[in-house]
């Protein structure tokens, strides 16, 4: 009878196939002992994702030590790498020798194996022992007996069964009550609390009732009740004079509170009340629709014959005589020796010394994303104005110093500056001007190979001349 073996060839002998076993030893003592039981590439490395983990210096992280080339084992021997090989029926050979007759790839020898090889690796601290030897027949999984183990009625306890039942049921029937229940609940505690809080809107719809048909020969008495129906027109006021009433200079007209208060009656009404025919004076409001004619406005109230004042017809005029006045408040002073000063008097600020401040050189670590260009744009956009404010303190004391300063410092990896210092002037602008760049920050410099956040050197020097 024929059968077929891990390789893939058929075999007439029924025998089982030879896999790799491989042993691990660090110092002395053996750490980890497989067998390769499928045809697969057995890699080492310091990489948890080798098939062998071995924390060893000198050791690459991921290295192919027994790559599988259709389906045979070949073996990769790195040069630090010493040991012997042997083959059945056949001497024992060192590495070195091995090596003499190797393919060379690089760091590494590949050397072919058989599936009667073995051999011993060794690398520092690490040996490795690995032969082919017959798959030994894979063990089921121990199982207890029947018997002991029973079914899966007998590992259900019957007391929390009971339990278990009665409280889902209790939760089903109180979820089937909750939902059957008529969930709108007028005479609850927050409807009628709103109700007291806050008053129902209320709306008043009148409609008006369909108007009657009229019958014949009563089309006199219905025109009757219509004009008794009908507001009695009011009594129009009277205006005084031709020219309407007469000022006396202080802004309300001569006469009576009594009159007074009649007038306004009378022309509340005459503003609200239409006149005769449909058509009325100044109180004819309903007319004066917006967007609506002005000049034929204009005409209704000249043909109703009211008389237009100024005031609003109610006896009242402007205050005072109406002739233009000089005021007599008083304007800014502009007579004084220093020119235009406030209206309080006080005299503008005199304006003290002021300087230049110039680039003339500038330095810069190149190995990083951070370039001096960056950081004197930086310096001239955000912080220049401090350092001019240093210049200028000193210059009261010393109208006509000038020179250069050497600006030193470090930019960290968050992107604030460390190690600030300034020198080459007077000892007064070099310690203003380092205390402002402890404050001074910059993008966080980069190195360009690996993109990882690193520290970046620059010198910038600066020219400082008085105006």
């Amino acid at each position: 009878m024929s059968t077929s073996n891990r390789n893939g060839t058929g075999s007439s002998t029924g025998a089982r196939p030879r896999i790799l076993r491989i042993g691990i030893l660090l110092g002395g003592k053996i750490v980890e002992e497989r067998l390769i039981r499928d045809r697969s590439t057995v890699t080492i490395g310091q990489s948890v994702k080798n098939t062998f983990s071995v924390p060893l210096d000198g050791l690459p992280l991921e290295f192919p030590l027994f790559p599988a080339v259709d389906h045979q084992y070949k073996l990769n021997v790195l040069k630090g790498m010493d040991g012997r090989l042997s083959e059945s029926g056949g001497g024992v050979q060192l590495l070195e020798q091995a090596k003499a007759s190797a393919e060379h790839h690089g760091d590494y020898y590949t050397l072919p194996l058989s599936e009667h090889s073995r051999g011993k690796l060794t690398l520092g601290d690490l040996t490795i022992l690995f032969q082919f030897v017959v798959e030994p027949p894979i063990q089921p999984k121990p199982m207890l007996p029947a018997s002991v183990r029973g079914s899966i009625a007998d590992r259900i306890d019957p007391r929390l069964s009971v339990i278990l039942a009665i409280s889902i049921i209790s939760h089903f029937t109180i979820v089937l009550i909750a939902w059957r229940m008529d969930p709108e609940v007028d005479d609850g505690i927050a409807e009628r609390a709103y109700n007291l809080t806050f008053k129902p809107e209320t709306y008043n719809i009148e409609v008006e009732p369909p108007p009657q048909p009229q019958q014949n020969g009563t089309a006199t008495e219905a025109a009757g009740k219509k004009d008794e129906a009908k507001p009695a027109k009011p009594e129009q006021p009277k205006s005084g004079g031709s020219g309407g009433p007469k000022n006396d200079g202080g802004g309300s007209s001569k006469g009576s509170g009594a009159a007074a208060a009649e007038e306004a009656i009378a022309f509340a009404n005459a503003l609200t009340v239409s006149g005769e025919g449909g058509v009325g004076g100044l109180g004819d409001m309903g007319r004066r629709a917006p967007g609506g004619d002005l000049s034929s406005e204009i005409t209704e109230v000249n043909e109703s014959g009211r008389t237009v004042g100024i005031g609003g017809g109610t006896g009242r005029g402007t205050r005072g005589d109406g002739d233009p006045r000089v005021g007599t408040g008083g304007g800014p002073r502009v007579d004084g020796p220093g020119g235009t000063t406030s209206a309080g008097g006080g005299k503008g600020e005199e304006k003290g010394p002021a300087g230049r401040i110039s680039v003339s050189d500038k330095e810069g670590d190149v190995t990083n994303t951070l370039t001096p260009d960056e950081v004197l744009r930086k310096i001239q956009a955000a912080y220049m104005a401090g350092l001019k404010r240093c210049y200028k303190e000193h210059l009261k004391t010393d109208p006509t110093a000038r020179g250069g300063v050497q600006l030193t410092f470090t930019v960290n990896e968050t992107g604030r500056t460390v190690g600030g210092r300034a020198k080459g002037f007077a000892s007064s602008v070099d310690t203003c001007i380092t205390g402002l760049m402890s404050t001074w920050r910059f993008a966080v410099p980069k190195d360009k190979d690996d993109g990882e956040p690193a520290e970046a050197s620059f010198s910038i020097k600066l020219q400082l001349v008085p105006d």
